[in-house]
């Protein structure tokens, strides 16, 4: 039986967090009163003239920068014909055959935990349409202008990508990169990322791509994931059934998430149906070897070299680092926590567990949910013996959220742990009275006891004694060899 191989190209259209637009002084801020947000240029007005946005350029750059791409030094604008009732020019400006930014890679992690390279064949600038507001069950559609002239990047990959997972991890990996290196906020949901799928099968072991098919309306990763393999088991089935040639065209389709299933929308354009040519009214962009240069000193440390580093200088596996530099907002949460000299390891663990739950439960950036001055005072009083464990993690919803510190919190509540050797005696003695048949057991050899009666001790103690403290005791007294 033949055998068919999934081949893979994404368009990714990031928006750049500029407070402006591309080529006019109009906001775009999302969820705006609609048509608010708008001007001649953005409306497409005669006699207006564009300008680029100098913001723009440099975080586009440092998209680039973030694929290892290489920055042209030359690079010019183009027009873009079509019409769309919300694309009031009737072209859009973009790049067309030398764009800014070619030859880029983004690594993605196998399943097998090999590393794969996905390549980046182009990123260029360009402008955003506005967006149709259709109504339920009505003759007309309403226009809303506010995105229109939103300052884009589009990003190209190659056709390298062999499966919808590849496709799922080339964009968790896109997304991370883009986003430590400040460009944009890639929220799916408000349309700050967008993503179109390039589909085709060819048999295995041959060179030639089979007919593409371009996918829109893909609103989640998930979304780009279970419409590629729907696109890819439908053509599957007609290279079965001998209806392929006939069935599949180069077209532009829409997924639909209610029925998981793809319709046509048109055919797909080529470059002679947008009538490409020069914008006259932008001169070429021109970026210097200095100016690249300057916006390269600006980038972070990247997600795969921090990993590296915190493998490497944390002795961390690999999945600890991995989820810790999943976002630079959780790796810097870290390293500042070890930066007040909380241990490597508990600040790995408190940051991926309590800071990122209370994140998560108050809505919140994770050193608004969970100062980090805080966090450390109360990782450093259990790493010292002074609170319990569990009653630390117990108390961190109203601990976070009350004016105390951390230290006089436990202590206005008596759970500042007991240090003093004769009343941990005497708090052991107390369990080991009240509970002869665990004493039995344990000297039965059934040493799991144990733990009922460290229990038994920290009930009595409301807290108050070190855990670490009160099994060597409860051994002693019972005269068993730890």
């Amino acid at each position: 039986m033949t055998e068919y191989e999934t081949v893979v190209g994404l368009e990714v259209h990031v928006q750049l967090h500029t407070k402006t637009k591309m080529f006019t002084g109009a906001t775009h801020q999302f969820g705006r009163e609609p048509n608010s947000q708008v001007d001649v240029v953005s409306m497409g007005l005669p006699g207006s003239l564009p300008v680029i946005n100098e913001e723009a350029v440099r975080l586009a750059i440092k998209a680039g920068l973030a694929i290892d791409a290489e920055i042209h030094n030359f690079s010019k604008f183009d027009r873009k014909h079509y019409f769309y009732p919300d694309s009031p020019r009737g072209y859009q400006i973009t790049q067309f055959d030398e764009p800014y930014c070619t030859n880029g890679k983004v690594v993605i992690d196998m399943e097998d935990g090999s590393q794969k390279t996905i390549g980046v064949t182009r990123i260029h600038m360009e402008d955003d349409a506005g967006k149709l507001v259709h109504q339920s069950g009505g003759s007309y559609s309403e226009v809303d202008l506010n995105r229109a002239g939103t300052p884009l990047c589009e990003i190209v990959s190659e056709p390298d990508m062999r499966s919808a997972a590849e496709a799922y991890a080339y964009l968790v990996e896109l997304k991370r990169l883009l986003k430590y290196a400040d460009v944009s906020d890639c929220e799916m949901q408000e349309g700050s990322l967008r993503c179109d799928a390039n589909v085709s099968i060819r048999e295995k072991g041959t060179e030639e791509f089979g007919t593409k098919v371009e996918i829109k309306n893909l609103n989640s990763f998930r979304a780009v994931e279970a419409a590629i393999n729907h696109e890819v088991q439908q053509q599957i089935a007609y290279k079965q059934a001998g209806t392929y040639d006939d069935v599949v065209k180069q077209v532009t389709k829409l997924w639909d998430p209610d029925t998981k299933t793809t319709a046509d929308m048109r055919g797909k354009e080529g470059a002679a149906d947008y009538r490409y040519f020069p914008e006259p009214d932008l001169p070429p962009l021109l970026i210097s070897d200095e100016r690249i240069n300057e916006i390269k000193s600006e980038m972070p440390e990247m997600p795969r070299i921090r990993q590296e580093r915190f493998v490497k200088e944390y002795g961390f596996k690999e999945k600890v680092a991995n989820e810790l530099c999943a976002d630079q907002e959780t790796a810097n949460y870290f390293e500042r926590l070890v930066e007040k000299k909380v241990p490597a390891r508990l600040a790995a663990n408190w940051t991926r567990e309590e800071a990122m739950r209370l994140a998560n439960v108050k809505h919140q950036a994770l050193e608004e949910a969970a100062p980090i001055d805080k966090m450390a005072e109360v990782i450093i009083l259990v790493d010292e013996g002074k609170v319990a464990r569990v009653v630390a993690r117990a108390a961190c919803d109203e601990l976070f959220d009350s004016e105390e510190t951390a230290t006089e919190y436990f202590t206005s509540r008596g759970q500042i742990q007991e240090q003093d050797d004769d009343s941990l005696a005497a708090w052991v003695a107390q369990a080991i009275e009240e509970n002869p048949k665990v004493v039995e057991d344990i000297k039965g050899g059934k040493m799991a006891a144990v733990g009922r009666l460290v229990g038994a001790t920290m009930k009595a103690t409301g807290g108050k004694a070190n855990p670490k403290s009160v099994q060597p005791e409860v051994l002693k007294q019972l005269g068993i060899e730890a």
